[in-house]
């Protein structure tokens, strides 16, 4: 078998199972082992297998959400297929918000345009109070982190205050407050995810693997808007 390929062009049969060459210059943390080990398939697999839509999510959303994590996945032989996932991860999102809104979406939310969109699907969602930041595993992380951060300032101050050489740091007493929370997610969202869409439907040169992240949002934007009663 000829390894050497150029993974630009179409693959000769031969070649057809090899891995992207940019794929095999990747390392992943070996946690049984310690260090770092060339990353495998195995890991991309599940990686992005984590991702799922609840029950309630009509069938032919989920086959395009599937679609999305296989072109994730097929990424490991074709490295281009990366920011075909992502776009892809759009154009389901885009359905999925489609079906649940198109027979009820108000006129003024789309005033300037024949039809509704994606940015304007997504605020009539969020003006429901369908998406919400809570429904976010980034949005309460970032909380965690902040509440985290805080936390450790306060013990520092202690330490300080009474003269101590080391104090202990229990994070069981650490609390999530309100002023932790205060992130507005939802419109970052609202003003990142159409751009980016917008940029794969009119053509873009980007190249790179960070989708994942990408993958995420929309399954819990879908997960939101079709969950369980």
């Amino acid at each position: 078998m000829d390894k050497e390929f150029n993974a630009e062009y179409l693959r000769s049969v031969e070649n057809i199972f090899e891995p992207d060459p940019r794929n095999t210059l990747l390392v992943a943390f070996d946690s049984e082992k310690g260090g770092s080990r060339p990353i495998h398939v195995r890991d991309y697999y599940k990686a992005v297998a984590q991702f799922t839509l609840n029950s309630e999510v009509p069938e032919d959303i989920v086959v395009q959400f599937e679609t999305v994590k296989n072109l994730y996945l097929y990424a490991w032989f074709v490295y281009r297929f990366f920011p075909v996932a992502e776009h892809q991860a759009f154009v389901c999102l885009e359905l999925a918000l489609r079906k649940k809104y198109e027979n009820h979406i108000t006129k003024e939310y789309y005033k300037n345009s024949n039809r509704p969109h994606l940015r304007h699907f997504m605020r009539y969602a969020i003006d429901r109070g369908d998406i919400r930041n809570e429904g976010f595993r980034k949005w309460h992380k970032n909380a965690e982190h902040r509440a985290k951060f805080r936390y450790e300032i306060e013990k520092l101050d202690e330490l300080k205050e009474k003269g101590l050489d080391q104090i202990e740091l229990d994070y069981s007493e650490m609390e999530i407050t309100d002023a932790d929370r205060d992130w507005d997610y939802i419109n970052s969202l609202l003003e990142y995810l159409p751009r980016l869409r917008n940029q794969y439907a009119h053509g873009t040169e980007t190249l790179h693997n960070q989708v994942l992240g990408t993958i995420q949002v929309v399954s819990e934007i879908i997960n939101q808007i079709y969950k369980a009663e």
